[in-house]
């Protein structure tokens, strides 16, 4: 988002609106199936020679969980954006938008889950355990530590 420096009151400005969510830069992830747009809701002023930035950013897209695998649509929110520019009275307009991106991005969670119950997959034969239970609960499994039990010293 670029702001017109000159246009904003002495007293600030409200801005709202949507950035595109390829500023994102997301299609390569693997991890994220669709990204929305960027919407931000700010309050700008200028305070002496500077542009003060500071409200929310909200981002809808599809996450693969990490339990499960599945995507599902979630929305990430910084509610708390605080930025200042340097704005002289020569400086015609100010970009947020690697701000704005880089701000989301440090909201991403390093782990999706789609929901706090989700099972995830069976490390066995990797059935998807929200699904019901799969073939390799029901066979009793060798414990990797029985072999430490035959030890003699």
């Amino acid at each position: 988002m670029k702001i017109m420096v000159a246009r904003i009151p002495e007293e600030g400005s409200q801005l709202e609106g949507d950035d595109p969510g390829l500023m994102m830069e997301l299609d390569e992830d693997p991890s994220v199936q669709s990204v929305g747009d960027v919407r931000y809701d700010v309050h700008v002023q200028q305070v002496s020679e500077e542009l003060v930035v500071r409200g929310t950013l909200r981002l809808a897209l599809d996450l693969k969980c990490a339990r499960c695998s599945q995507f599902f649509s979630t929305t990430v929110t910084d509610s708390d954006f605080v930025r200042a520019y340097p704005a002289s009275k020569d400086t015609e307009s100010v970009d947020t938008t690697m701000d704005f991106r880089e701000n989301l991005l440090l909201h991403l969670p390093a782990f999706p889950v789609c929901n706090e119950g989700c099972k995830g997959l069976c490390a066995q034969c990797g059935a998807d355990l929200n699904k019901g239970f799969c073939a390799c609960e029901k066979q009793e499994r060798p414990n990797p530590w029985s072999a430490l039990d035959n030890l003699d010293f």
